[in-house]
């Protein structure tokens, strides 16, 4: 039986190592103890200080986060998203009881943070939360959907006994610009976002992950980038809520639809007579 004050063991700093890749001071690899520390929270920061917005006079950006891993719980990272202007993480679907509380600061975190506004993304603009499980039904005179998603989401399926479920398991992070505009085609405001770098590692983004030995790279490779975001996007559109009641995958969030009728009868009542005895 271990001693009860028994010292974690631990590795070496022999094993740490930082390079740049392919000559792009910004394209950075890690490896090693803490690559979460080294890699991940230092490059978060370094994109919020020294990263410049979108150069366009009549825009507005911050600095925003897509990402997924199979779990978050270190303090300092989940801090850390607290700083920028907002961010979408999908983890893996924890057991229904939460015994040790581990959801709890993810809970709060999801209170206190903006999360990601769906209409910056085109992939996702259609989307709305379900209404008693089934899609929302837009009328002639309804909007779209112009809510926000949350900072922490879970996707997929919930452990039960031994049976092996599928899980998310990517450790990614794609920062880029949020941005606001009021240049629509009718004058109204209209936001996006633009990914700009992208985080692969094997490190999950827990304190424990900072003992082992990791690896992680930023890169600004844009079909990596891209590639990701679709990724993401994906996540986040199949994604529920933290406190998810289905065992299976069951997306809160579906494709918009339209009532045919509704709009039918309102374009029947509209004023199509033109004017007579105009001259050409």
């Amino acid at each position: 039986m271990a001693a009860e004050h028994e010292e974690i063991p631990s590795f070496s700093d022999e094993f740490d190592d930082e390079f740049v890749v392919g000559g792009e001071e910004s394209n950075r690899a890690f490896f090693g103890r803490n690559v979460l520390r080294r890699g991940l929270i230092e490059g978060i920061d370094d994109f919020i200080e020294r990263e410049p917005p979108l150069r366009r006079s009549h825009y507005t950006s911050d600095p925003a986060m897509l990402g997924s891993v199979m779990w978050i719980n270190d303090p300092e990272l989940i801090s850390k998203l607290e700083e920028l202007s907002g961010a979408c993480i999908v983890v893996k679907k924890q057991p229904r009881s939460d015994k040790r509380g581990k959801l709890q600061p993810l809970r709060e975190l999801n209170e206190r943070t903006p999360g990601l506004p769906v209409q910056a993304f085109p992939a996702l603009a259609d989307l709305a939360p379900k209404v008693e499980g089934q899609p929302v039904v837009l009328g002639p005179y309804s909007g779209m959907y112009e809510g926000m998603i949350p900072t922490i989401r879970t996707l997929g399926y919930r452990k039960r006994g031994d049976l092996l479920v599928p899980f998310m398991h990517a450790k990614l992070a794609l920062l880029g610009h949020l941005w606001w505009t009021d240049d629509g085609l009718f004058g109204e405001e209209v936001i996006g976002f633009k990914p700009r770098r992208l985080w692969v590692s094997s490190a999950n983004f827990t304190s424990s992950s900072r003992r082992t030995l990791e690896f992680g790279y930023w890169t600004e490779d844009a079909a990596l980038v891209e590639g990701a975001e679709r990724f993401l996007l994906k996540a986040i559109a199949f994604s529920e809520d933290l406190d998810a009641e289905a065992d299976h995958l069951e997306p809160d969030l579906a494709p918009v639809e339209f009532d045919e009728e509704a709009f039918a009868e309102a374009l029947a009542d509209m004023d199509w007579d033109e004017e007579e005895g105009e001259e050409v």
